[in-house]
């Protein structure tokens, strides 16, 4: 009687095949998490911006300055939805009022204005030393050698 089965050098040849198709798929997979983490940041860049302009347009309706400001603001464990002032002087809280989420998600997001009271640049990240920063106007297309916490 014969025993059916594969012989050891089938198994081995099988073995390899499979190591040198992951060889090759793995780097390319990274690098595919890479993009798409930096396409994310750039995307919640651009949504910093336009509540930044969205703030600046409130102000000025309630007659009021959004003058030139340069700020940081965790847009973490915040509440959102939460009421700010249009004073001009709140865009931090309008950010996380607009953006921010409970439970530690969210980002990190750095942000400016110019003297006209115009969103002038925004930048975002899931941490304060990503790699994977978002900027908009101009996205970044990789990754950035500085976190935005720096």
């Amino acid at each position: 009687m014969r025993i059916k089965g594969f012989t050891l050098i089938e198994l081995i040849v099988v073995i390899a095949i499979i190591g040198v198709l992951a060889a090759i798929l793995v780097p390319s997979m990274i690098d595919y998490v890479g993009k798409s983490k930096l396409r994310t940041a750039n995307a919640n860049a651009k949504l910093v911006y336009e509540n930044i302009a969205t703030y600046c347009i409130e102000c000025a309706a309630a007659s009021n300055s959004c003058d030139s400001v340069d700020i940081k603001v965790d847009l973490r464990n915040v509440t959102p939805g939460a009421a700010y002032e249009t004073d001009g002087a709140h865009l931090a809280e309008a950010l996380q009022s607009m953006m921010g989420l409970p439970n530690g998600k969210g980002g990190y997001a750095k942000a400016s204005t110019n003297a006209a009271g115009i969103a002038r640049e925004a930048e975002w990240a899931k941490t304060p030393e990503d790699l994977y920063i978002g900027h908009y106007p101009g996205e970044y297309s990789e990754k950035q050698t500085a976190g935005i916490g720096t």
